[in-house]
């Protein structure tokens, strides 16, 4: 999100067409939106009226998935993303600064899902985003774990940093947030993309379609790897991951 208060991610704009190109069946993005939804039905349970803000909603892709089961709306200021989004199903999206979002406190829960390490004063964002929540409602995070995973790809993609769990939680401290839980994800990853960041290094992004497309064959045996870790672990919080997903409450 942008605004005049600095939040200013900096996801390049080609990257943006990049991975909607690439997010069809991709086993990072459908394993993350499974793990969204599991974690809304936890809070929320199956009740249709409650409402839900995607806080930076990009082209609708996890929206349209909680629209399904919700009242949900998406606020986004990239106006290809929305013009994606309207494009792609009959998707509630508003055109917003992530500083100044026009909507008042009336929703029951507000996801932002790889939003927050685009910026540099990310509890000031969660604060905002807070803000939109009722009284004993729920925020939802999904961000980048683990420092020692930091690559080029990361400066690319505009991350202002990687978290430790003990980051998140201070995070959503700070922003005057209840914390339920923060649970890790992609843990079958994180021994891999520990290796890849020790190979990999500093080496400039020179193809980034290269750095997020995978083979047919190989998405097949990470998708059900996928599969069977949340089967196996749920939403545990032991372990590591190479994202985080954080539950928090706000107070009375």
């Amino acid at each position: 999100m942008h605004c005049d208060s600095g939040f200013q991610p900096g996801f390049p704009a080609v990257g943006h067409g990049i991975l909607r190109g690439l997010r069809g069946g991709h086993f990072w993005f459908d394993h993350r939106k499974a793990c969204i939804l599991d974690a809304v039905r936890a809070c929320l349970g199956a009740s249709p009226g409650a409402r839900i803000l995607e806080f930076g909603c990009g082209d609708g892709d996890v929206l349209a998935a909680l629209s399904r089961q919700h009242t949900a709306f998406g606020l986004e200021r990239r106006l290809e993303d929305l013009t994606a989004a309207r494009r792609d199903g009959p998707l509630t999206v508003v055109a917003g600064e992530g500083g100044a979002p026009p909507f008042s406190r009336s929703f029951d829960l507000v996801g932002l899902f790889d939003v927050v390490e685009h910026v540099e004063d990310d509890v000031g964002l969660l604060r905002i985003a807070s803000s939109l929540v009722r009284p004993r409602g729920w925020i939802l995070l999904t961000v980048p774990a683990d420092p020692a995973l930091w690559t080029a790809l990361d400066e690319y993609a505009g991350h202002e940093r990687r978290y430790t769990r003990s980051m998140v939680e201070q995070l959503c401290v700070k922003a005057s947030l209840e914390v339920v839980s923060v649970a890790p994800l992609f843990r079958f990853l994180w021994p891999l993309a520990r290796v890849r960041a020790a190979i990999r290094g500093r080496r400039p992004v020179e193809d980034p379609e290269s750095e997020y497309r995978v083979g047919s064959l190989s998405n097949h045996l990470l998708s059900t790897a996928l599969r069977a870790e949340r089967r196996l672990f749920g939403r545990s919080s032991r372990g590591h991951g190479t994202s985080w997903l954080a539950v928090a409450r706000i107070a009375e």
